[in-house]
């Protein structure tokens, strides 16, 4: 899978864009605040519905502009399609595939990494749980509909406890909350069984000792040995005073942890910066080797400042491992004139200076 050609109006600080992508390596160079990230925020919109920025869809709208639109031919087997959204102030956005309105399924299957992803390793729990969650959800639509149905009822429960409602009410809802909490943490599990040998085997591969590294998951107030829905019952049961005491559902997979251990101890409290980074950047690698293994399809990467902080061996290691796989952006403010006369033939550098985006010759 890769895109081919893409086309955006009113996008951020970006000029009009109508342009072709090559199927390799596409390296965005530019100064800071030039427009690098937007472009690959925009890539990363039509794949994912949503800015990775956490951004509401009307600040994708240019300053002084009532819409933005997007739009992407995407080539997978010999064929293609295109995927458009449209953002109008006032309305919500509208998509399209082949000119025609449909919800955003048909799928770019893409995976990012941003600065900001150094928060799953090193962040508070709550940041594994919505990564993994959603790079699930990517995958199977089936488990964000189910975290999005224990989301309102851990809602309503937490309601009915500050309440002081009936016993016999919250155990209805105790038995919906276990029946949906028992397959997330499932999907969970399946996933982290395919997931855990590849983050491992990539962490290797990006010149780190991978011995100790370790990816567990964590039940919060139960035990989890195959039967987590009779454990999970059982765990509210234990805790059923203390709930009442506190207000709070204190189990279930909204308290689960998933750890990433290194000799032992939390990579969040013991890594360096340059583990953590490969650890993150493998983290990515991971994710989409499992769609590639799942869904069948070359994944597009996406790279924002992902050069920092990596010494040269290591910067060289991370371009020679993803240069195995599909279409991938990098951004950098670096000059690329290394890596690009070692690939020449598989490297492409785009300048991008105040949201204008030109191929380099």
């Amino acid at each position: 899978m890769l895109i081919q050609e893409l086309k955006c109006d009113h996008w951020r600080n970006l000029e009009k864009i109508n342009i072709c992508f090559p199927q390799h390596l596409i390296i965005l160079q530019g100064e800071n605040a030039q427009g690098k990230t937007n472009l690959l925020e925009a890539i990363y919109f039509l794949s994912r519905g949503r800015s990775f920025r956490r951004a509401k869809d009307q600040e994708m709208v240019a300053w002084g502009e009532n819409y933005s639109y997007l739009g992407a031919k995407v080539v997978e087997d010999g064929t293609y399609f295109w995927k458009e959204v449209s953002i109008q102030l006032g309305h919500k956005k509208e998509w399209k595939i082949n000119g025609h309105p449909e919800t955003r399924k048909r799928g770019i299957w893409l995976v990012g990494y941003f600065p900001s992803d150094h928060e799953i390793v090193a962040g508070p729990p709550q940041n594994r749980r919505e990564y993994f969650d959603e790079a699930i959800g990517f995958i199977y639509s089936a488990h964000s509909a189910l975290v999005n149905q224990y989301e309102r009822l851990l809602s309503r429960r937490n309601s009915l406890l500050r309440e002081h409602a009936s016993e016999e009410l919250i155990e209805t809802y105790t038995k919906k909350l276990i029946q949906v909490g028992t397959k997330i943490i499932q999907g969970r599990i399946e996933y982290l069984r395919l997931y855990t040998p590849l983050i491992k085997e990539f962490y290797s591969r990006l010149g780190m000792n991978n011995q100790s590294l370790m990816v567990k998951y964590q039940p919060i107030g139960y035990h989890l040995d195959g039967e987590s829905e009779i454990h999970l019952a059982k765990g509210f049961e234990e805790v059923k005073e203390e709930e009442r005491k506190r207000e709070v559902t204190m189990i279930g997979p909204h308290r689960d942890e998933i750890v990433f251990e290194k000799d032992g101890h939390e990579f969040r409290t013991y890594g360096s910066q340059g583990e953590k980074k490969s650890l993150v950047l493998s983290i990515k690698l991971a994710e989409m080797s499992v769609i590639q293994l799942i869904k069948k399809s070359k994944v597009i990467m996406i790279f924002d400042d992902v050069f920092s902080e990596l010494d040269q061996l290591h910067q060289d290691l991370l371009i020679e491992e993803i240069l195995t796989h599909g279409q991938v952006f990098i951004s950098t403010n670096q000059n690329s004139e290394r890596w690009t006369k070692k690939k020449k033939d598989r490297a492409t550098v785009f300048r991008v200076e105040k949201g204008k985006i030109k191929m380099e010759k």
